[in-house]
């Protein structure tokens, strides 16, 4: 076999894993759905954290669509909303209005409105 094949093999194999793990870490992650609501915090490089996992805007979306339907989210909260950036308020407020839902930071301020188009 070749060096190539052996490089695909492995890079096949850390894609399984990271896959496996994601599968397994939902169902912990699932928990923290608290009366419909989820606590998302702003972490580096316009990313957010999620029970202590790092993710973009385009896992986030994913995560929390799935969290819509098996475990009822309805809210997403921001914690330290101040630290966020613009990049990452409008995209929280992107995100809830595609999956219709709401986004809030810890004072009440409705995140949806962040970069709507009038």
């Amino acid at each position: 076999m070749n060096l190539k094949g052996i490089e695909m093999k492995r890079f096949v194999r850390k894609v399984l894993v990271v896959m496996a793990a994601l599968l397994l870490a939902l169902p912990v992650l699932a928990k923290d759905v608290r009366d419909g609501k989820l606590s998302v915090e702003p972490a580096r490089d316009d990313r957010f954290s999620v029970s202590g996992f790092t993710m973009g805007k385009a896992e986030l979306y994913g995560y929390l669509s799935e969290l819509k339907s098996s475990e009822g989210l309805r809210t997403i909260v921001l914690k330290r909303s101040k630290k966020a950036s613009e990049a990452q308020l409008r995209a929280l407020g992107s995100i809830a209005r595609a999956l219709e839902i709401e986004a809030v930071d810890t004072d009440g301020v409705d995140l949806r409105q962040q970069g709507a188009q009038p």
